[in-house]
Formats: C-alpha cells, structure tokens, sequence
C-alpha cells in the first residue's frame, strides 16, 4: 500500500522537522506547499529535502485571503499526478499520524476499500500550568490531552476516489465533497491524530491576529468564518495590555477541543525520529502578523490598481465612442441637410416638343 500526506504549511519551524521525520514513519512522501513563512520553516524544509527524505516542497503564498479547501484539493490532484497513491493523508503542520505501526494502519484502510472516506480521531493537546516552561520543544512540554468522545477530526482520502471529476476537500481538511455533496466518513479504529495547536503565548497571539486578517479577506467569510477565530479574537480585543492575561481562555478557542473543560495526562511517547536542528525551531510572532497585514495591503492596492484601470479604460472606450457618433452625427446631419435642399429646390420647366 501506498500512502502520501499533502500540507499547506506557514510559519511552524518549532515543530515542523519533528512533523515530517514523524508522519514519514507513516507516510512515503509528503507534498508540502510552504505558504510564504516568515520564520525558518523553509529553510529547515529545504535541509530536509537536501538529507534526501521523501518530501516535495514548493513555495506558493497566497497574498490575502486563505481558501485552504480549494488550495488543499488542488494539492491532492498534483499528488495523484506524480504517484497513483493507494490514500492521501491532508494533514496541516501540527498534525501527527499515530498508530503502533505501519501495519496497524494499513490494516484499518484496508477495511476502507477503494472508495470510503476514513476519519481520524483527534488527541489535542492542550497548555497547562503543569506545563516546563523551560522545555523548548511543545511536542515534550505539553504533556496533556482534552478529553472528548472520539470523532471524525480530519479525513484521509482513497487515492481512485480523490482522482474523480467533483471530488474536494472542505476547508481545515474536516471532510470531503463530490460536486459539493458532503461524503460521509469512517472512524479509523487503531489510528489517531496527534495534535498541537496552541503551543506558546506568542504562537497563539499571531496564530489569531494573522489568521483573523487572511480569513476576513475572504468574500464568503460571513459564510464560512471560523468560531473559534472570531472567539479568539474577541478575547483578544478585551486585553488592556500587550501580555495576555486570559491566556487559558484563549488557548481554549484557538487550540483544544471546544466541548472538552477537562484534560488527562498522555505525554506523546509515540514520536517518531529526532529532531537535528533545534536551533532554527524558533518563531516571530510580530514577523507572522506583519506579514498578514503586508498581503492585505499588497491586495487592496492591487485592486485599486485594477480599477483604475478599468475606469481609464472605459472612459478611452466612452470618449472614441462618443467621437465616433459625433462624426457620424455630423455626416448624417449634412447629408439630412442636403436631402431637404433638393426635396425644397424648384422644379426646371417642363419643355414640350
């Protein structure tokens, strides 16, 4: 059996190297779409791809809004185009594939068949004062899960499904469609999804203020707007000063399991691989917001450039109209002039023989 992970990264170098060496314990290849980071993501990535692992990486920014659905699926057909993958794994950047083995794995895709959508069930980790705040790494510092029934957090994708005219991955990879027609989806039983979404202070702060900018930019956002971005905002809107002092609260919207209020200890013994470059898994916050507010700015001034355009355009295209109209108004007229001249001029004589 063949596996593939795609994902559309940005701004995670502080756990983006243990990310790939983990999930390719699973996975034979990864195709990974840095999205324009402003920390060492993509130097770390290009080390990676120089060792030689499995990945294929390419730089693709999206300059204002965020659609991750539409970007996601079109990483999925490039994928299919290179490799007719057995499953396709999307999977964001702090997303790691747990299972005992590879084994395990294949085993529960293969009670999928060919054209079931399989779902992974999520184990969030979550901040805690517990937490070492001398441990660098969050994969070793957060040592905490939510507590949650388990659900279908993201899916994993046969390869002949994903290949069909219609097929697509809805926004944050939580399911897939066919002609926009929502596909139903099947808990994997051996298998889960460890995840770390809220990591540090400074990581949740620009993960909210710069993911707030790119998803409003968005025209369906009224649509589609995440909760827990717009929560994690509010919260953010009610601080009187730089630090954060409802830090919990914060780290509940734009991190763990919303319905979960309590946490058990499961440190993530799982990991696979080590990590050889600890010394560019460092993040800018201010970097990742400027960065977001830099795009927005880049995109309205392009638009306003377009309409500019567009306005001249159309007043060279109202003006040698009106010229054109205007000559031949002015034609009409004389040749009007002339007709009533002859038809008012008298008649010569009729001469008889």
């Amino acid at each position: 059996m063949r596996l593939a992970g795609v994902s559309i990264v940005r701004d995670e170098a502080d756990i983006i190297e243990a990310w790939v060496r983990h999930n390719l314990f699973f996975l034979d290849q990864l195709y990974i779409v840095d999205d324009g980071s402003t920390d060492q993501t993509a130097r770390i990535l290009d080390i990676l791809v120089r060792e030689g692992l499995p990945i294929s990486v390419t730089s693709e920014k999206s300059l204002a809004a965020y659609h991750q659905g539409q970007r996601t699926t079109a990483l999925v057909e490039h994928a299919l185009k290179t490799f007719s993958w057995d499953f396709i794994f999307p999977l964001d950047g702090d997303e790691f594939v747990v299972a005992e083995d590879r084994s395990v794995l294949e085993a529960d895709l293969a009670a999928l068949g060919g054209y079931r959508v399989g779902g992974l069930n999520p184990r969030h980790y979550v901040m805690t004062h517990h937490d070492d705040p001398d441990e660098p790494c969050p994969l070793t510092r957060l040592r905490h899960v939510a507590v949650h029934d388990p659900y279908v957090f993201k899916v994993v994708v046969p390869g002949r499904l994903a290949a069909e005219r219609g097929f697509g991955i809805v926004d944050g990879n939580h399911g897939a469609t066919k002609w926009d027609v929502p596909l139903p989806s099947t808990l994997l039983p051996n298998v889960q999804l460890a995840h770390f979404p809220a990591r540090s202070e400074a990581q949740l702060v620009s993960k909210g203020i710069a993911g707030y900018l790119r998803w409003t930019a968005r025209r369906d956002f009224s649509q589609g707007a995440p909760i827990r971005l717009l929560e994690g905002v509010g919260i953010l809107k009610e601080e009187d000063d730089i630090k954060v002092r409802a830090l919990d609260r914060l780290a509940e919207a734009l991190g763990a399991d919303r319905g979960s209020h309590t946490a058990r200890l499961q440190p993530f013994v799982e990991r696979k691989g080590e990590v050889r470059y600890p010394e560019l898994a460092r993040i800018f916050p201010y970097r990742r917001v400027l960065s977001a507010t830099d795009d927005l700015v880049h995109a309205f001034k392009a638009a306003l450039d377009e309409n500019r355009e567009l306005r001249q355009g159309g007043a060279t295209f109202q003006s040698r109209l009106i010229a054109a109209f205007s000559r031949h108004r002015k034609s009409l007229r004389r040749r009007l002039t002339a007709l009533r001249h002859a038809q008012g001029a008298p008649k010569e004589p009729v001469g008889y023989s």
